[in-house]
């Protein structure tokens, strides 16, 4: 597994998300370009992490239980950050800076296709999300303060998706996005101190409770794994990065990975321990529309979802325009066609998320059946495949020459055994081995989650 200790390994052709032509990554980890540094990258990372999930994290924590759901809150953001490194490490192996490209490379045209089916499920679900909960915090803010005219739920999607989503999605990647999500991102902290201060004014009488394991695990699994849902934007990101080296990745989406867990952690316990049985797939529903602190919390949350929704949406037009080969920096066609794939895609988002009303179940069902394969699954199997030499065929066949070596010189084991290739270094095996943790947990939330979803309610 070169490409994991010597990041001069291979090189990325252009994504599709993250330029405007055919530039390619360097083989060297010093290439410095026109794109963004470490920190604004993060930034992005961090707000693609963050979005509807987090105000559902009270939710899945009463079903998880809340010790296993704290448990496995933590265990999911590791996973989610290796899923973030194999991914890239696979692509500079393979010489390709895009997920649908690195997945060909790896597993051939089946899981071509797996990811781009999973990919437009998972992130049209997740846009959807995104102006369900738009839709129900602005619809609710303006019945409260402009009482005369009573707005409907489907006027308002439509109004925000039209005036402030739509003129945002016709950039040719994230890059422009950066400030945008730097000021979404920074709409989250009073949200976060206004639900830890008001919410035990709302306490529920009853109590929490603290049992390991709760009523609805597996479907909990699933809005946890879409809670770090991250790997779609890994390339554009990656590929906004001035210093596109390994390394320079590792401490943009390990930074974020490391914000997120703070504010997911912060709002799971905080929502539980006021709520706790009767909390609510949308947190911020629990309170009543008379706070007003609250309601300002309402529309910070509905402004940082309306900045968070083009970093979902830019993979679907990706992945969409690729399968239907319109994309124009990949292929001899005008850009009338993208522009026009991108304004059908949202306006059929735009027009589901009127239809649908019910976040719990949505949160579910996306998490458990496309979540789970685009961030776990996926990536795993990807780098199990191209992003490392070690294998089983290769670790039994070291032991055995380890093992013969012993037998015929024996005060040389010591020595012999520790060489200087890095195949077999105990940082590679151990990433290895994770990397069949993630995948197995993968299969396990894609398929039992989604048996047991709605289950119980």
């Amino acid at each position: 597994m070169a490409g994991m200790l010597d990041d001069t390994h291979g090189t990325a052709a252009a994504d599709t998300d993250a330029t405007d032509a055919t530039s390619t990554c360097s083989t060297t980890d010093t290439t410095t370009n026109d794109g963004a540094s470490t920190l604004k990258v993060g930034f992005n990372v961090l707000n693609t992490i963050i979005g509807s999930g987090v105000v559902c994290l009270p939710y899945a924590l009463h079903n998880a239980g809340f010790g296993f759901g704290l448990v496995m809150l933590c265990i999911i953001a590791v996973m989610s950050q290796f899923a973030l490194y194999a991914l890239v490490v696979s692509g500079k192996r393979t010489g390709t800076a895009h997920f649908s490209t690195v997945t060909q490379a790896a597993m051939g045209p089946f899981g071509y296709h797996i990811l781009n089916y999973s990919m437009v499920i998972d992130m049209v679900g997740t846009v959807i999300l995104y102006l369900m909960l738009v839709g129900d915090l602005v619809t609710s803010l303006c019945n409260i303060y402009f009482p005369a005219r009573q707005l409907t739920r489907a006027e308002i999607i439509i109004a925000v998706s039209i005036v402030f989503i739509l003129p945002q999605l016709f950039f040719r990647n994230t890059g422009p996005l950066a400030k945008l999500s730097i000021v979404s991102i920074l709409c989250l902290p009073y949200i976060i101190l206004v639900v830890a201060v008001r919410a035990p004014m709302y306490s529920n009488n009853a109590g929490p409770e603290f049992s390991f394991f709760g009523p609805r695990v597996l479907p909990a699994m699933g809005v946890l794994a879409f809670t770090y849902s991250s790997c779609h934007a890994a390339f554009p990101n990656y590929l906004g990065l001035k210093d596109r080296s390994v390394g320079a990745w590792v401490r943009a989406s390990s930074s974020a990975t490391l914000g997120a867990s703070i504010i997911s952690g912060a709002f799971a316990l905080v929502g539980y321990l006021s709520f706790g049985n009767s909390a609510q797939p949308n947190i911020l529903a629990n309170f009543p529309d008379s706070d007003n602190y609250v309601n300002f919390g309402r529309l910070l949350f509905a402004v940082s979802m309306l900045l968070t929704t083009p970093m979902a949406f830019y993979p679907i037009r990706d992945t969409v325009t690729e399968m239907l080969k319109i994309d124009p920096s990949r292929y001899n066609v005008s850009r009338v066609w993208e522009s026009l794939c991108t304004v059908i895609l949202f306006a059929f988002c735009a027009v589901v998320a009127v239809m649908i009303t019910d976040l719990g179940l949505a949160y579910e069902l996306i998490g458990a059946f496309s979540s789970s394969v685009i961030n776990f699954l996926l990536p795993a199997l990807i780098y199990l495949w191209a992003g490392t030499d070690v294998s089983f065929s290769a670790l039994i066949r070291r032991w055995r020459d380890d093992s013969s070596i012993a037998e015929q010189t024996p005060l040389l084991v010591e020595s012999r055994i520790k060489p200087v290739d890095s195949l077999f270094r105990m940082r590679e095996i151990a990433l290895w081995a994770l990397a069949w943790v993630v995948a197995a947990f993968g299969m396990w939330v894609m398929v039992l989650g989604t048996y047991n979803v709605g289950s119980g309610k």
